[in-house]
């Protein structure tokens, strides 16, 4: 029996698009588009995601990685940076939908930038689950088990009795392995037809 659901933010609930991203850095550093997308440090990401670097940190490493990114400044940075995240997808009215009747809470790869200076004022299914597990404040980011395991501890719930909505394979597959039930979201349409595959009907 699911009692605990546990939604994935980008990609699921908030559509992402790092392509305006990377166009605005490119805009603003006169680097080549290309470039700013082949150059992007996915790793320093990564370790940014883990709470392992500073804003200002994260910003230097980042400028440093694109070549001749010399005009990209820290205000054009994180211009593009909010630009990543996008407007609530249909997802987000399922989650609502569920709150009367299930543990609910938020598990995702993020940062304090976007978290703590955007997309947490904005969109009102913040403040309306149960709690969020983000990767920059636990120190660990999905797929890594620990993540999942620290999920589990802080909503007090069992693996068994929880369920993972996520868009990334990798994550729903590491999910299962440690025993929750899981939905990869594709489309809105589908997330419902499994859920109620799962005996969930208020969607």
């Amino acid at each position: 029996m699911i009692k605990t659901i546990f939604f994935d933010i980008g990609g699921v609930l908030l559509e992402i698009d790092p392509e305006r991203t990377a166009r605005h850095w490119s805009e603003h550093a006169g680097v080549p588009l290309e470039m700013v997308r082949e150059s992007f440090p996915m790793e320093i990401h990564h370790q940014y995601e883990r709470g392992r670097l500073s804003d200002r940190e994260f910003f230097r490493a980042v400028k440093a990685a694109i070549p001749r990114a010399n005009g990209l400044d820290e205000t054009a940075f994180w211009e593009g940076w909010r630009l990543l995240v996008g407007g609530e997808t249909g997802a987000s009215a399922i989650l609502k939908r569920l709150l009367p009747e299930y543990n609910v809470w938020l598990l995702s790869n993020t940062n304090p930038r976007h978290i703590l200076e955007d997309v947490a004022h904005r969109y009102s299914f913040f403040k309306a689950v149960k709690g969020a597990i983000y990767s920059y404040e636990v120190g660990a980011r999905k797929p890594e088990p620990e993540i999942f395991w620290r999920a589990l501890e802080i909503s007090g719930s069992k693996p068994e009795e929880s369920l993972l909505i996520d868009d990334v394979e990798v994550n729903v597959e590491q999910a299962r392995r440690l025993g929750f039930k899981t939905i990869r979201f594709v489309s809105v349409d589908d997330l419902k037809e499994r859920l109620r595959a799962m005996g969930i009907t208020r969607v």
